[in-house]
């Protein structure tokens, strides 16, 4: 088997390695994938420059999701999962041609389901789904402030808050995201390396009317986050995009917790507000059936044409650097696909 393994920390070009790996048995839960193609996540960026605290010590293969179809299965798992085309959540170790997976966190997809939008379901849209759907309810007519809105996680809260009308304030950091942001039917796209985007937030909609804040950057940001928040409000943190760039210190460490800021609970209950922490690696190892539930209704979205996922990029997994670079850029919209 191939697979692409991070042998140091640092740039793309000089972190990763093709090499072969070891012959893959699966557990009582688990089944093998040859897999078509996977997906790229920033929590691969961070992996591999040092900064991701959830993952393994190098040399490791990271990747979240891959979709392939299923060759070997342990003994818990039902036999009518054989052959079949499946996308699946990996938790480390999809960047390969050969990967395991719980078959509680994977579904059955369509033949003519592309490989890009069969992965953007996986992480992506699995984490939108979470927030939106599996945690609590959207109301029609809300407000929802969601960072980083033309990447994968991005773009897929965008289109689960339209199914619900909820109406969408996007942050970019490019006109031409900008461009696909309007595409995507965003109310409000601002461009915030051209202004304040709270500034613009209250100008346009007036003090503390966003009811759902969806963070993925933290430092600075959550700081003003909790200034638009509205009473009743939720603010969903489910990454540090902030951190990125910097060497693994705890100077730096310190810095990004200190920039984050901290807040009493007694506060948010003043206000009727709530934070809620999102970290999906945390529940597929305690709550594996959540990822499953959540997959399964993604892709019964995707049959009725209710949600679509954009493909922004595809690459061979030989030019995985090439890749990586452009999702680290924040150039990149949707999903970046990579196939073998």
């Amino acid at each position: 088997m191939q697979q692409l393994a991070i042998i140091q920390y640092g740039t793309a070009k000089e972190a990763f390695q093709l090499q072969q790996g070891t012959e893959l048995k699966p557990q009582e839960f688990q089944v093998l994938v040859k897999v078509a193609g996977f997906g790229l996540n920033y929590a691969d960026v961070m992996a591999r420059n040092g900064l991701y605290k959830d993952a393994p010590k190098i040399p490791f293969v990271p990747g979240y999701e891959i979709e392939g179809q299923v060759i070997d299965r342990g003994s818990q798992v039902p036999e009518e999962i054989m052959g079949k085309r499946v996308v699946a959540f990996t938790r480390f170790g999809g960047y390969a041609d050969l990967a395991l997976a719980d078959y509680r966190a994977l579904s059955q997809i369509p033949e003519e389901m592309p490989g890009g939008e069969a992965c953007a379901l996986a992480t992506q849209y699995g984490t939108a789904y979470y927030m939106t759907n599996y945690l609590g309810r959207l109301h029609k007519g809300e407000i929802a402030l969601i960072h980083a809105c033309a990447g994968g996680v991005g773009t897929a809260l965008t289109q689960l808050c339209h199914l619900q009308g909820v109406r969408v304030v996007g942050l970019c950091s490019t006109s031409q995201k900008v461009d696909y942001l309007k595409k995507m039917g965003v109310e409000f796209p601002i461009n915030y390396r051209e202004v304040n985007y709270s500034a613009a937030i209250e100008k346009e909609f007036g003090k503390r009317k966003m009811n759902l804040i969806f963070n993925t950057v933290a430092g600075k940001s959550f700081k003003k986050d909790l200034k638009l928040l509205a009473h009743g409000g939720h603010l969903f943190c489910f990454g540090g995009a902030a951190r990125s760039g910097q060497k693994s210190h705890l100077l730096n460490d310190l810095a990004f917790l200190m920039k984050t800021g901290f807040v009493s609970p007694l506060f948010m209950m003043m206000k009727a507000q709530g934070i809620i922490g999102v970290n999906m690696l945390r529940i597929a190892d305690h709550r594996i059936d959540i990822i499953g539930h959540c997959l399964h209704a993604l892709v019964s979205l995707w049959e009725k044409k209710k949600i679509r996922p954009q493909v922004g990029a595809t690459f061979p997994a030989t030019e995985i650097a090439a890749a990586h670079q452009l999702l680290e850029s924040g150039e990149s919209t949707g999903k970046v696909y990579v196939y073998w």
